[in-house]
């Protein structure tokens, strides 16, 4: 999970199709036809023995692994029938595993392994969303130079994308897929991403809260330099490509800032989530990413039930987020403003 008390330092992916974005502000917001619109998620494999007791409540499926064929079926089917046309899952804070003279990584190690699984079921099933993979950088920044990035995207490539077991699982952008490289918050990269091309994919660069980062703002909350935001406070942010509005993120709730003097935005029955899908209808961009579908994170970062983002069946909420999600998700690719 991207943790954003950690600076991630980087790790600088950028596409053919990125190539000379990142250096100027976007601030001419063009709408994305309604047919061309869809909807990511964010998805979390990192479920091996997380302390369900301390988390703001226990998924309606229970305490489970995730790398359990029925669980990943299951979220499958619901999320396929909430409109949602890929996940990007959380690979981010981690580049080290099987990396020759640093220490294992057993988390890392499960979350890459779960992975692997959750394609082989989405191979079998009939009906599910794209995959997309978001890697990270863990604060080291010699992994830019010593090519630990690059093994870590020739993992994603080798193993899923250019694996014609799963190539057609896989979320294709722009004519290629599309992989997410998660900076760190705040980014340390605050004139725009370095760049490390990789023509193999169409590489977004994410970081958290771009709404408390004036240096990557412009005008009209848009992302200055391109990055799409894991989670914001306040009006969700909008990334631009080519004067076209391109993605922005919609979260149910947010977490204070004590520090900065933010208070925290509850779920409010789902008004939060509703108002944020009302504004991704007035801007109209290419991607609309909901976060997150099931981070489970820990009370610091998701203090209580009110407080949290997760949109999976609860036992305190039910499937009232999911069903939010798919009538909205739903009004957003019709183009529906209501």
């Amino acid at each position: 999970m991207p943790n954003p008390n950690r600076r991630h330092l980087q790790l600088a992916l950028t596409s053919l199709a990125f190539v000379g974005v990142r250096a100027r502000a976007q601030t001419s917001l063009e709408r994305t036809p309604p047919a061309d619109r869809q909807v990511g998620i964010a998805y979390s494999a990192w479920h091996d023995r997380l302390p369900w007791a301390k988390t703001w409540d226990v998924p309606e499926l229970g305490p489970y692994l995730s790398n359990d064929g029925e669980v990943i079926a299951q979220h499958a089917a619901w999320l396929s029938d909430a409109n949602v046309d890929f996940i990007y899952v959380d690979w981010s804070n981690n580049l080290n595993t099987g990396v020759p003279g640093k220490p294992d990584q057993p988390r890392q190690r499960f979350i890459e392994s779960a992975t692997g699984t959750l394609f082989d079921v989405y191979a079998r099933l009939p009906r599910h969303p794209k995959i997309a993979l978001m890697i990270g950088f863990p604060g080291e920044a010699a992994g830019l130079e010593d090519g630990r990035l690059k093994r870590k995207a020739d993992q994603v490539w080798t193993e899923f994308a250019a694996n014609p077991a799963y190539q057609s699982l896989c979320f294709h952008y722009l004519g290629h897929p599309l992989l997410l490289v998660y900076v760190g918050t705040p980014s340390p990269f605050g004139a725009g991403p370095p760049s490390w091309l990789d023509p193999r994919f169409t590489v977004r660069f994410m970081t958290g809260f771009v709404s408390q980062q004036p240096g990557l703002l412009a005008p009209g909350s848009v992302s200055r330099f391109g990055y799409w935001s894991w989670e914001d406070r306040g009006a969700p942010t909008v990334a631009v490509y080519r004067g076209q509005a391109e993605a922005m993120t919609i979260v149910a709730a947010w977490r204070g800032d004590g520090r900065n003097g933010i208070p925290p935005q509850g779920r409010r029955n789902g008004q939060t989530f509703i108002e944020s899908w009302s504004r991704a209808r007035r801007i109209g961009p290419r991607f609309a990413l909901a976060g997150t579908f099931n981070e489970w994170a820990n009370p610091s970062e998701e203090p209580s039930a009110e407080v949290s983002k997760d949109l999976e069946p609860s036992r305190i909420f039910g499937r009232k987020y999911l069903d939010i999600l798919k009538t909205e998700a739903a009004a957003f690719k019709a183009g529906i403003d209501r």
